[in-house]
């Protein structure tokens, strides 16, 4: 088949990667005018590390990541709220913190030794079907040639939802993140956290070769607020919440040296229409606090080409597709939408219930190991998970 991705992210790559070798031939749309490493760090979980073990990457990106042992959550007072150990589930799981630039550099060298094209500076704005194939609108005023179907992984944001005419719900939420990545040695084989109620959150997620992706959750007013009151009054704020992440802190010299970023949570009715499917954070993005984006979408890419390489009709392989999915896709969105507000917004009452009920949830047995299926990227429903070994 002739294939079109649009969005030459994490899900577009991989997807290109494995259905190039599939033997389909593959073009990738990606609406920068260079494909390079770009982002901070992100947390792969065992589920996520099993397909990049599929594509044949996974010793690479392990030899240059972070093995994390657990997560783990304190309160302003020092107090833990929460920790939670992959071992406890099963001796053999960990966490890996990744570079994202790192695995993209990985996947897109993948996708180009498969023999996918790659066509830089071509935004997919739109598309049209045909009665025997469909052709995309590129934001330069230009159409593309005929091709069988489009994979869209352009992102939360993505222009094709609309296009596609697919009834979705969305909300912006109010906290995003300032993020970078630098040189830090206080935290090593674990993700690190803490909290102030919900109106203070910073992270430290080592990624490997000594660095950390350094993350502290605010909204844009507040954002703004502190870029009039200047840096300075804003790095004592963060220090003293987080003195580890010293090292990491005082290497930048202002706001420059940090992007900030929103998010969103997007729930469509269905995944895909005619000559069309949607992936990763194009078909079902989040918030970020579960850490799971990545995952799932490195999971709906193998599972779709497992499903057209099954089916060899688009149609068909899609609707297979949502049936092995949505249970999951919808338990991870749910789940990440009632976990968020837990953790970062306005009033004090949310903050007060953490902190009384998720240490006792975290070292109660079996609510514990729900805790970890979830984290590791087991769950399949609200009532079932699939462990290794269990297919």
């Amino acid at each position: 088949m002739k294939i079109a991705i649009a969005g030459c992210g994490i899900a577009g790559t991989a997807a290109a990667s494995l259905l190039a070798q599939q033997g389909h031939e593959v073009t990738l749309f990606e609406q920068a005018v260079h494909c390079g490493p770009v982002g901070a760090g992100i947390l792969i979980q065992p589920i996520g590390q099993r397909v990049l073990q599929q594509l044949g990457v996974y010793d690479a990106i392990a030899a240059q990541s972070a093995r994390l042992n657990a997560i783990e959550a304190i309160r302003e007072s020092g107090k833990r709220l929460i920790r939670l150990e992959y071992q406890r589930l099963d001796p053999q799981l960990f966490g890996l913190g990744v570079h994202r630039g790192r695995l993209f550099a990985a996947l897109l060298d993948l996708a180009k030794q498969a023999g996918a094209q790659i066509r830089e500076g071509s935004r997919v704005i739109d598309y049209q079907v045909q009665t025997s194939g469909v052709e995309l609108q590129l934001e330069n005023g230009a159409r593309s040639e005929r091709f069988d179907f489009i994979i869209a992984t352009d992102g939360s944001r993505s222009v094709l939802r609309t296009a596609a005419g697919i009834a979705q719900r969305g909300v912006e939420y109010e906290y995003g993140a300032l993020w970078a990545t630098g040189k830090c040695s206080a935290v090593r084989d674990h993700l690190l956290q803490l909290v102030s109620g919900t109106r203070k959150l910073v992270g430290l997620l080592p990624i490997g070769q000594g660095e950390c992706s350094f993350f502290w959750g605010l909204t844009a007013d507040q954002f703004e607020r502190s870029q009039q009151q200047g840096f300075e009054p804003w790095k004592q704020e963060v220090l003293k919440l987080c003195p580890q992440a010293a090292e990491l802190i005082n290497a930048t010299h202002g706001f420059q040296d940090y992007t900030f970023t929103t998010y969103r949570s997007v729930s469509m009715r269905r995944w895909y229409a005619e000559r069309i499917i949607f992936l990763g954070d194009a078909a079902h993005p989040t918030s970020p606090h579960l850490g799971q984006g990545a995952n799932l979408a490195l999971e709906d890419v193998w599972v779709f080409a497992e499903c057209l390489q099954q089916s060899a009709d688009f149609q068909a392989a899609c609707h297979k597709y949502e049936l092995l999915r949505k249970h999951k896709l919808r338990f991870y969105q749910r789940i990440t939408a009632w976990l968020s507000p837990f953790f970062q917004s306005s009033g004090v009452i949310r903050g007060w219930g953490r902190d009384l009920c998720l240490p006792v949830m975290s070292q109660t047995p079996l609510l514990r190991e729900q805790m970890l299926k979830t984290l590791c990227g087991f769950k399949t429903g609200w009532l079932h998970s699939r462990l290794p070994g269990q297919e």
